[in-house]
């Protein structure tokens, strides 16, 4: 996705990612129309597969935010949109503090707050995610480093935010 122009902080997208994931109820709610409203940013479309779809930009020289739709299969309608924040620098060692203004445990409240359901994911190595579900609506959170939120200040990396009807 080409980058927003817009100058914009990490937990100013954090905010608006985590109003559009509040707002979806359904397969429907991942339209990129839907997303503009709930975010208030521009979203582009791949010509080559409109279901192909985001918005990206620069948060600093070192890191950069994406939401992308995913679907399964080309020319299918999408059924979750991944939102990332991803390290630029060229050994992957960027500063984790410019993308946690908001961390592990605010997202955690926010989506709580908003009816999800919470339980962590186990993995080879421990938690790898954490799922949040309300209704027909599944978030999974990653964090940078897969660092654990128990243990102190974690950072998100990666959220996978599902519509399953």
């Amino acid at each position: 996705m080409t980058a927003v122009a817009t100058p914009i902080t990490a937990e100013e997208i954090g905010r608006r990612v985590l109003k559009l994931i509040d707002s979806i109820r359904s397969a429907q709610d991942l339209a990129p129309e839907y997303i503009e409203r709930q975010t208030g940013l521009h979203v582009e479309r791949n010509a080559n597969d409109p279901h192909v779809y985001g918005f990206g930009g620069s948060l600093s020289e070192d890191w950069m935010y994406n939401l992308v739709s995913t679907p399964q299969k080309q020319g299918e309608k999408p059924t979750s949109l991944r939102f990332s924040f991803d390290d630029q620098t060229d050994d992957g060692k960027g500063d984790p503090d410019e993308i946690c203004a908001m961390d592990f445990q605010t997202y955690r409240t926010a989506l709580t707050s908003a009816g999800f359901d919470f339980k962590p994911m186990q993995g080879r190595r421990g938690i790898d995610a954490w799922y949040f579900t309300r209704g027909d609506v599944g978030v999974m959170a990653y964090t940078h480093g897969n660092a654990d939120p128990a243990k102190g200040k974690a950072c998100i990396s990666k959220l996978i935010i599902s519509a399953y009807a």
